[in-house]
């Protein structure tokens, strides 16, 4: 479970990289991409630094 958050994160950040730098799902999503990007990379940003900081207190815990 421990790398699964790790993954994830990096799964927001390359889909709102997506959203940012690609016309991905834009037949579906053609309006708000940029907020929507931002929002993913910023949510995905978080989600590494909160998991970044869980492990480095209790290095041992799985």
């Amino acid at each position: 479970m421990k790398y699964f958050a790790l993954a994830m994160s990096a799964v927001y950040v390359l889909a709102g990289c997506a959203f940012l730098f690609t016309d991905a799902l834009v037949q579906f999503i053609p309006r708000f991409r940029l907020p929507i990007g931002l929002v993913l990379v910023g949510y995905g940003i978080l989600r590494f630094f909160l998991w970044r900081r869980k492990y480095a207190q209790h290095p041992g815990d799985e």
